[in-house]
């Protein structure tokens, strides 16, 4: 059997190999995907057949068994109460009938505070993959806590308040972004609405109104997809986005002098229409878009 070094060893590069993968396209991969997942040279089975937990059993293509769970997934079925409870944690109920079996293989991630893939199902039927660790356990209520980082769940139960509110902070942003991202790159199909870039691993979730605003939202309408060098644009003012869906680069941009990523990357946007999302609903919201625009211009 691996060492504990060794399995925490195949379970980051599997884990970061997963993720990956899902961020090479809009941040999702389909059920078929995680049934087959190609890696080490096999295809590999990452996610249950019918259930939430994957403990892998006989049909593990590896000689090393794992000790504890590989994977959970959270479905939009409703029949568990998965959950956010606060700051970052989120709620996972045990698997229905004893609280033995499956169930007790993610009693031992926590115990050997190894981490394992939690996959979350999106509107689409699709699954976002994230990293987690177990980090409380309650069998009595049938439900254990998961975080995304077990420095950040330690923290979060501070006495200081201080400390406590920006590890909550960092742990909803790891819990919310990757969902957030694959909602708006699946609904820009995978390009940038600036210049149509398609090339998912280079494409970020931008938000319009600040997450760090009070009123900011996860909804698709306050997101745009935008490749990376448009995304830093757009978060320092050097890009600006009208509620007409008109993009705008700020004057002293324009007079300036530079290379051909400037030239070509830059300058050439000043007043192009941005790509936006076929389905109305998923459309950027025109309200949010002034408000920020009158950010850039007053600056």
């Amino acid at each position: 059997m691996w060492t504990i070094e060794e399995e925490q060893s195949f379970r980051d590069d599997l884990i970061d190999k997963v993720i990956s993968h899902a961020n090479s396209s809009d941040g999702m991969l389909s059920r078929y995907e995680l049934g087959n997942f190609p890696y080490a040279g096999k295809d590999i089975r990452v996610i249950d057949v019918q259930g939430g937990i994957w403990n892998p059993g006989a049909s593990w293509p590896f000689a090393e068994p794992l000790r504890a769970t590989l994977s959970i997934n959270t479905t939009l079925s409703g029949k568990y109460d998965d959950q956010e409870v606060q700051g970052g944690l989120w709620r996972y109920d045990y698997q229905s009938g004893s609280t033995e079996g499956k169930n007790s293989k993610l009693r031992k991630a926590m115990q050997l505070q190894l981490p394992l893939l939690w996959f979350r199902q999106q509107a689409t039927g699709d699954y976002v993959p994230y990293r987690v660790f177990i980090i409380n356990d309650f069998p009595s209520e049938r439900y254990c806590l998961m975080a995304p980082d077990r420095a950040l769940a330690v923290a979060s139960q501070s006495e200081s308040p201080i400390e406590r509110k920006y590890a909550e902070r960092l742990m909803q942003q790891r819990l919310h972004q990757p969902a957030f991202r694959a909602q708006v790159i699946s609904a820009y199909e995978t390009k940038c609405a600036i210049c149509t870039l398609a090339h998912g691993r280079l494409l970020d979730a931008a938000h319009i109104t600040p997450d760090r605003d009070a009123d900011s939202s996860t909804s698709v309408t306050n997101g745009l997809s935008l490749c990376k060098i448009h995304h830093t644009a757009y978060d320092i003012n050097i890009v600006g986005i009208d509620p007409d869906y008109k993009v705008h680069i700020r004057e002293d941009i324009l007079q300036e002098v530079d290379g051909p990523m400037l030239e070509h990357g830059i300058k050439e946007m000043d007043m192009r229409s941005l790509w936006i999302p076929p389905a109305k609903s998923k459309q950027p919201d025109r309200e949010r878009l002034a408000e920020r625009f009158r950010v850039f211009q007053n600056q």
